[in-house]
């Protein structure tokens, strides 16, 4: 008969202890549901018996729900995706669960390990920004054992998942718009990430602005973020240079701004630009940047709301219509488009900035 082992016992101690595999040991540990009753009851007596306690088994043999959240983000660096992590910490921490924050670093295989790993875990739900298709899988997994999923600023359709979202093409409209405002009719739609559909979106809203104007759509969209920089330049250099730039996120504002300084192009004497993300340094720029304003820190605690909802709620009651959510932005104007006023044009209209 086995024997308790010396010192601190191992999953391999309960797989030997209880007579299964050590998968099997690792399922009923993370709440899997593919196990029978009796031989979850065994590796449970094992565990009693031998005292493992790893992650969270102390919690599941006490029939305790489990208290972390899982949260992958493309990359920190990022001020919009660190203002959602530290938003999504804030709203998990006043409901008393921990956050298990990773970046993918917009890497596919890394996103996969990512999600792996929080499989093995005793994880409540999870919470990612995907930074690939390559994702769908294993959500679909994740999902199929009762874990729920919230995807935030970029989805997939197909999955039983909550989505959150914010008005990427109604955002785009109005900085068009505003361009149009000043004269501009030659304007660069700048990017790169079109395969997800939160930059998708913008691009559409870009084009049906143009569209409606009678105008020309132009596009300069690229791979990789180091290739906008050269990409506009080229296009600044053309017979017909464009008067106005629209950017679909602020790494892509990024570069192009360090590339106009580097070419002493003027702001917006010789090209007026508008991004799409705000953030904390645009008003401190030697021209300060017009941006259409996402509510990054809401993003991320409407989509822990949302986790937390379907977390608590029973299966029958997550109804797929009610998953969506999707937040206005806000048309922040500073003086790159062409503006000395600083002003702020929200969905009502137009008011002072406060």
């Amino acid at each position: 008969m086995p024997r308790k082992p010396a010192g601190n016992p191992t999953i391999a101690d309960v797989a030997r202890e209880s007579g299964v595999g050590t998968m099997t040991v690792s399922r009923v540990v993370n709440g899997g549901k593919l196990v029978s009753a009796a031989t979850a009851a065994r590796v449970r007596a094992a565990i009693d018996k031998l005292g493992y306690e790893p992650n969270e088994a102390a919690r599941i043999l006490k029939g305790q729900a489990p208290r972390t959240l899982g949260l992958i983000v493309p990359d920190l660096a990022d001020t919009f995706f660190s203002i959602c992590a530290h938003a999504v910490q804030q709203m998990a921490a006043k409901h008393g669960y921990m956050t298990l924050l990773l970046a993918s670093e917009r890497d596919r295989e890394s996103e996969a390990r990512e999600l792996a790993m929080m499989k093995s875990r005793n994880i409540a739900g999870i919470l990612i920004v995907p930074s690939s298709a390559g994702c769908i899988g294993q959500l679909r997994e994740l999902r199929a054992r009762g874990i729920p999923v919230v995807m935030l600023d970029r989805t997939f359709p197909g999955l039983d998942a909550g989505e959150v979202m914010v008005e990427n093409r109604e955002g785009t409209k109005k900085a068009i718009n505003h361009l149009f405002e000043h004269g501009h009719r030659n304007i660069l739609c700048i990017g790169y990430d079109s395969e997800f559909n939160s930059i998708a979106q913008r691009m559409q809203g870009y084009e049906s602005a143009m569209t409606d104007a009678g105008l020309k759509p132009q596009f300069a969209v690229v791979k990789e973020s180091a290739l906008v920089g050269p990409q506009v330049l080229k296009r600044l250099r053309s017979s017909k240079p464009p008067s106005a730039l629209f950017t679909l996120n602020n790494v892509t504002t990024t570069q192009v701004l360090s590339m106009l300084q580097r070419e002493n192009i003027h702001i917006p004497q010789e090209v007026a630009i508008i991004g799409f993300d705000d953030f904390e340094l645009a008003p401190l720029l030697a021209v300060p940047l017009t941006a259409v304003r996402q509510p990054a820190a809401e993003l991320g605690r409407s989509a822990t709301r949302l986790l937390l909802e379907r977390v608590h709620s029973h299966p029958a009651d997550l109804r797929p219509a009610r998953t969506r959510i999707v937040l206005p932005t806000e048309l922040v104007i500073r003086r790159s488009c062409g503006c000395e006023a600083i002003r702020k044009i929200a969905n009502d209209g137009t008011r002072p900035l406060q």
